[in-house]
């Protein structure tokens, strides 16, 4: 049995990662290629692999280091917290509960208890990192403001489909769940949250400046780290709440360590999963697939197939119009992304009989298209997308749109007559004391309602404080400045404001010289993200 366990991984290995090779040469995610691997040479198809219980001890430390990684290099969690109350995390919220609902009830609707069919919607609402970060570091569009826009609201619905498949799986393991329960679960996890965190910050970095200080094995601090990870795990298992969540949540305290430890711990960790333990992982799933899904009846399998691609799809479209994102259809793809998380958290639904093998199968098939058509609309449209700069703000658009709307319309249709301005006269300290500056920049006007030169936090900061109380505010401002007439084209306007360092232009009339109004960045964004 034993040299049966090591021929299966050795097949399995080679297979996971061969397959991934194919995948990665027609630009598909590589995790399609691990998962088809474990299906060739599964049961599936020519059956030369078989999900015994050694390969299953490599799929759940596959998992661990998935989520450990996931944890580690996906989830800000400060950043999450920061746009808690924003329309990004309104519309993210959305992208998650108009899947997870509808798709909460059809399971109801197969007779399936509320734990069960809310579990299964929990994770067919869930959306991935991996595929639409992949995507975006391939088209150089990781850092754009439309991938950090995409990034940040896949990482929110990722984050909670998570946490809600998790307490539903141990909530499912109780004979009669309460509403404590679920209570009780949330206590647990943000206990162990904080003791991870804790341990995190303040322990294991000492013990690791101890280890490399003292100990002089081969390879011990990584070995150590893999320890930990298992161990938390163990005893996330041990206190109720799953294994996964567990790494995940030392995942996310890891990342808050000195730059020296995170990039050591992450890149011997990403060699060993992403070498290892996770393709087996992936090939796992492949292992447990199996076309019994076919017995389903018709209307079952179209439903959550519908509800996989075309709600998922329509909540993902919602959800970027709530957080006002463009181009939105781009935007959605990104979105909807699956991969990595999914396809985890069905193996856990399919390991605690949550999800029957028909379902299980048919899941991973709708988690598969969905890779695949995300993937490659994605891909497509960002090659159509440019991205406009205007100021210190910057917005993807297709090229013929927005050479239509900044062609055809003039400063005055975007014009701002209530703006922030002040007086050359006043001093400094009596400036700041009157107006609350952030990052706002002030015109600054004569007595003849003529604009003299613009000031900011910039200029302030160029005196000393000492000084504040006999400068003036025109001796601070910049008087370089760009302007624009009532009728200029904002594709000349849009040109004026990003060769100076201000937000704002002054429109000017060419016949009176007086100042008509401001034309902001914000201005000008609304108009692009308004009419299309």
């Amino acid at each position: 049995m034993v040299f049966e366990a090591i021929l299966y991984l050795a097949v399995l290995i080679i297979a996971a990662k061969l397959f991934g090779e194919l995948m990665h040469r027609i630009h598909q995610p590589t995790i399609i290629g691990n998962v088809l691997a474990g299906v060739v040479v599964g049961p599936a198809l020519f059956a030369l692999v078989t999900p015994i219980d050694e390969i299953e001890i490599f799929t759940s430390i596959g998992v661990f280091f998935l989520f450990f990684l996931i944890g580690l290099e996906e989830i800000d969690l400060a950043g999450l917290f920061r746009v808690m109350r924003g329309r990004i995390f309104a519309g993210s919220i959305a992208a998650f509960l108009i899947p997870f609902s509808v798709a909460g009830f059809f399971g109801l609707l197969l007779d399936l208890d509320f734990v069960k069919s809310f579990a299964i919607a929990s994770v067919i609402a869930s959306s991935s990192l991996g595929v639409t970060a992949k995507v975006l570091s391939d088209l150089g569009k990781l850092k754009s403001a439309i991938g950090l826009e995409i990034f940040t609201v896949t990482a929110i619905v990722e984050f909670v489909a998570i946490i809600i498949t998790s307490v539903l799986i141990q909530v499912n393991s109780s004979s009669s769940p309460e509403v404590s329960d679920f209570l009780w679960l949330f206590v647990k996890m943000i206990i162990f949250f904080a003791v991870a965190g804790l341990l995190s910050v303040f322990v294991l970095p000492k013990i690791f400046r101890i280890i490399r200080k003292h100990l002089y094995a081969e390879q011990i601090y990584f070995a150590i780290v893999i320890g930990v990870i298992l161990l938390v795990a163990y005893f996330a298992e041990v206190s109720g709440i799953h294994g996964a969540i567990g790494a995940l949540l030392l995942g996310i305290a890891v990342s808050r360590m000195n730059k020296i430890e995170y990039s050591e711990i992450s890149k011997n960790i990403n060699v060993i999963g992403h070498g290892i333990f996770i393709p087996i992982f992936f090939a796992g799933i492949g292992l447990h697939f199996s076309f019994s899904f076919l017995n389903l009846e018709l209307w079952v399998i179209t439903g959550f197939l519908g509800i996989m691609i075309g709600v998922k799809f329509l909540g993902s479209y919602i959800a970027v119009k709530i957080a006002k994102m463009r181009p939105a259809t781009t935007v959605a793809y990104g979105v909807m992304a699956k991969g990595a998380v999914d396809l985890a958290l069905m193996l856990s639904l399919l390991q605690v009989a949550i999800l029957s093998n028909e379902l299980f199968s048919l899941l991973v098939l709708g988690t598969l298209i969905v890779m695949i058509i995300s993937s490659v609309e994605l891909q497509r449209k960002l090659k159509k997308i440019i991205h406009v700069k205007v100021g210190t703000l910057e917005l993807g658009l297709i090229p013929a749109y927005f050479r239509q709307v900044v062609s055809d319309v003039p400063a005055i249709a975007v014009i701002v007559t209530d703006f922030p301005k002040t007086t050359q006269n006043l001093t400094i300290k009596e400036f700041l004391a009157k107006n609350d500056l952030g990052k706002r920049s002030f015109l600054v006007m004569d007595g003849q309602n003529k604009a003299v030169g613009i000031i900011s936090k910039h200029e302030i900061e160029k005196f000393d404080k000492k000084t504040y109380d006999v400068t003036t505010v025109g001796n601070a401002m910049n008087k370089k400045f760009n302007s624009a007439s009532p009728d200029e084209y904002l594709y000349s306007v849009i040109q004026k404001m990003n060769s100076h360092s201000f937000d704002i232009i002054p429109v000017i009339d060419p016949k009176n010289e007086n100042l008509v109004g401001i034309v902001t960045n914000h201005s000008i964004m609304n108009l692009l993200v308004e009419s299309k």
